[in-house]
């Protein structure tokens, strides 16, 4: 499920202030989807680790590259249609569709800045981007595969369509957290309750590490710990 709603000034300011491992923890323990669902993989990494935690919905975005007569502009501007439409806080999703996404830059300088006028935080990709310096001045986010240092002949060939990033399919709506540990997507029918579960989950891993490091720590106190063998 997708929502068209907007997060609340208090919604952003809990998950910009919770790792995205914990996050995704915390999810866990709903058991609103299978384990190996719900993130992006590793291939897309996170580019400015120190910009912190990056939270926003999702417009979805399938990108492709060719030789050729220079690419067609419509679908360029349905994207900044569409984004102009969103209420923020928006990430980004683009999606490769060349087959080579070493061999095109989907966004740098000029896209990220009028990305960020019209609400968007950050852009995921499982291609390329660029002008790495001048986006990181910005504070605006990037995760993707790789930099890449033309645009080459781009083309924005769907929007709001379902995409899969890195194994993970992604929906216009879906809410985003990402941090230097990747990006997860946080069910929209869990967040009235992840707060409370998040601080479970930090309880539990102090309890963990107090035992972990403390004098008496032994394979066996930790597993009595842990419940393991009861």
């Amino acid at each position: 499920m997708s929502s068209s709603r907007a997060l609340s000034t208090a919604e952003q300011k809990f998950l910009a202030g919770v790792d995205s491992p914990t996050v995704a923890n915390a999810i866990e323990r709903f058991a609103v989807r299978d384990r190996t669902e719900g993130f992006i993989g590793g291939a897309v990494q996170c580019t400015f680790p120190d910009l912190g935690s990056m939270v926003g919905r999702a417009l979805t975005v399938t990108m492709s590259n060719a030789p050729g007569e220079p690419a067609q502009r419509d679908g360029y501007w349905r994207m900044w249609d569409a984004l102009e439409q969103m209420e923020g806080p928006v990430v980004l999703v683009i999606a490769d569709a060349s087959g080579a996404p070493e061999r095109v830059a989907y966004s740098g300088e000029i896209m990220s800045r009028l990305a960020q006028r019209l609400g968007a935080v950050g852009m995921v990709t499982d291609g390329g981007l660029r002008d790495i310096e001048e986006v990181r001045a910005i504070g605006f986010h990037y995760f993707m595969r790789f930099p890449v240092v033309s645009h080459a002949n781009y083309e924005i060939v769907a929007v709001g369509e379902p995409v899969n990033v890195n194994g993970q399919r992604v929906k216009t709506g879906d809410l985003l957290h990402g941090d230097r540990n990747g990006v997860v997507v946080v069910p929209w029918e869990v967040l009235d309750r992840l707060h409370d579960e998040v601080e479970n989950v930090r309880r539990i891993e102090a309890t963990d590490m107090d035992l972990i490091k403390s004098d008496g720590f032994t394979l066996a106190a930790y597993k009595a710990h842990r419940g393991y063998g009861s």
